[in-house]
């Protein structure tokens, strides 16, 4: 009898890189100053996340309209592209980058679950061999609208997202890494839960 494949489950942003991405991303693709002007503008929606009265979905929202609304599908393509292969690799935690590659190397099934966009993470993945599932953003006529194409990738969403692409019963050990409450449901799927391990 086959033994079961072991999984490994990844989030993104703060477990295997020290800093969020879009921020990054947003700095390298648009500088500086814009940042700080937006930062500026949008101050009462992203402030009011940590106060509990805008929900960071709604927030999240906003700042993906004001940068990337009306941008077309090529460009925006182009520019996640860009990110992935000339700067995300730089963000990676040495210890979760060690981790990663000992999951890939053993090969155990790897993939990464993360709110962040699909276009400036999955040439990353694509280039090691892992999968991706994330946060899809909707088109409308070749160009983004800025909204969420479907649910933000995040908390009880990771696992339904999950659960559509594989069984977690085919797969043994599960092993699965986050550093937030929105990984809870996800490391509650594994045999092997990291909460902010890889540090």
């Amino acid at each position: 009898m086959t033994q079961p494949r072991p999984l490994a489950l990844f989030d993104l942003d703060g477990t295997l890189t020290r800093r969020d991405t879009l921020s990054d991303l947003l700095y390298h693709q648009f500088g500086l100053g814009r940042c700080l002007r937006a930062g500026l503008s949008l101050a009462p929606r992203l402030l009011g996340v940590p106060l509990g009265v805008v929900h960071r979905d709604r927030a999240k929202v906003d700042l993906l309209r004001h940068f990337f609304a009306g941008m077309t599908d090529e460009a925006f393509r182009a520019l996640g592209r860009d990110y992935a292969l000339n700067h995300l690799d730089r963000l990676l935690r040495p210890q979760a980058r060690q981790r990663l590659d000992w999951h890939r190397q053993a090969g155990h099934r790897v993939i990464v679950i993360s709110a962040s966009v699909r276009e400036w993470i999955q040439p990353w993945t694509d280039s090691l061999g892992i999968e991706l599932l994330a946060t899809e953003l909707k088109r409308r006529n070749g160009r983004l609208t800025g909204e969420l194409d479907g649910p933000n990738c995040r908390g009880a969403e990771k696992v339904v997202r999950l659960q559509s692409l594989l069984d977690p019963a085919d797969y043994h050990p599960i092993h699965a890494y986050g550093d937030t409450d929105g990984d809870t449901e996800m490391l509650a799927l594994a045999d092997h839960a990291v909460y902010r391990g890889l540090r």
